[in-house]
């Protein structure tokens, strides 16, 4: 009897080891440099959404003080 294999014929793919698949983008950086690009990536995807929701729905807090002061001004 004769079992059926599968024969690897893409060795990037299946390679011999987790170490065949070439890395590429972030993941081909040196790790320090790869952390850095990724957190200043999230960093200004904060600051643009936080810009973003000043800009389109206002500061809600700050909107409910100055009302108040506006009702009720300082003596």
């Amino acid at each position: 009897m004769t079992e059926s294999r599968v024969i690897n014929q893409n060795k990037y793919l299946f390679g011999p080891g987790p170490l065949a698949r070439k890395p590429t983008g972030l993941g081909a950086r040196p790790p320090l440099q790869g952390l850095v690009v990724c957190a200043l990536q999230g960093l200004a995807f904060a600051l643009a959404g936080g810009i973003g929701y000043n800009v389109f729905y206002g500061n809600p807090s700050m909107k409910t003080i100055e009302d108040y002061y506006k009702q009720n001004p300082s003596r």
